[in-house]
């Protein structure tokens, strides 16, 4: 019998397991969109034009209605920042529930897992919304009812931290909603209900005292602060509590990846 049949073979170093990951991630998506958008029209652009037709809509009617007591900040930036972040989380949030029911026959190929298909939903999200908010925001500054970002990297850090904050979230309600029907019905209720509370419309500073201290344990909350104080050159980051909100981020990731691995068991490879 040759030497090469009776020796195991050499495991795959750690860049080509993440070659392996990344190829894996990125037919994931191509396949997410090719299912939603297909290639006619605009094809895969609708990532991003979904995102933002949705986002121009909700950020002109509020930002039309809407007046905030910080003076000098723009209602259309106030506005776009906060839905256009929020979306991230609910687009994300409310396929996550049906993604793995909708995705069993994938799990026949075993280099990919649950966690590749969660993960590979949320950067297609992120990356549409993301665009979305960006191309907007040019827009308004063209025609002057915006700015750019007094501090942007806080505004890229408060987008990154609520990736991974909506990241935990999906791998908690995917797991949750394959073994539960009633789960998986509730999480777009869910989704709108938390929009009031997220901080997306809303800041803490024009909250009543006794609110503020009640919503700080929202990590989105101070998210949103910290992607505002990010925007404006007003706003303060006295209610931005960054060492929070990422533990809450870890512990929420940790919490749903325990539980993704624990649903593999009740899936059935058709």
């Amino acid at each position: 019998m040759p030497k090469s049949d009776i020796l195991p073979a050499r495991p795959a170093g750690f860049s080509a397991g993440l070659a392996t990951q990344a190829a894996t991630l990125r037919a994931l998506m191509l396949r997410g969109l090719q299912q939603r958008f297909g290639r006619n029209n605009i094809g895969y652009l609708w990532v991003i034009g979904e995102p933002m037709l949705l986002a121009s809509v909700v950020t002109l009617l509020h930002s039309a209605v809407a007046g905030h007591g910080n003076s000098g900040i723009s209602p259309f930036t106030f506005m776009l920042t906060g839905y256009g972040i929020y979306c991230i989380f609910r687009n994300s949030f409310n396929r996550a529930e049906g993604l793995l029911h909708g995705s069993e026959a994938l799990l026949y190929h075993r280099m990919i897992t649950p966690f590749d298909i969660v993960t590979a939903n949320l950067m297609v999200e992120t990356i549409g919304c993301v665009a979305a908010i960006a191309m907007l925001q040019v827009l308004g500054i063209m025609v002057g009812v915006s700015e750019w970002p007094a501090r942007p990297l806080y505004l890229i850090a408060s987008i990154c931290l609520f990736t991974w904050f909506s990241f935990g979230m999906n791998l908690v309600i995917a797991a949750y909603a394959y073994r539960s029907p009633i789960i998986s019905r509730l999480a777009h209720p869910f989704s709108y209900f938390l929009l009031p509370v997220s901080g997306a419309f809303i800041t803490m500073s024009i909250l009543p005292s006794w609110t503020r201290p009640l919503l700080a344990w929202n990590p989105m909350m101070t998210v949103f602060e910290m992607a505002r104080y990010g925007q404006f050159h007003q706003a303060k980051d006295t209610y931005v509590y960054g060492g929070y909100a990422v533990a809450a981020s870890v512990m929420l990731t940790y919490w749903g990846m325990v539980e993704i691995r624990r649903v593999r068991k009740y899936i059935h490879v058709p």
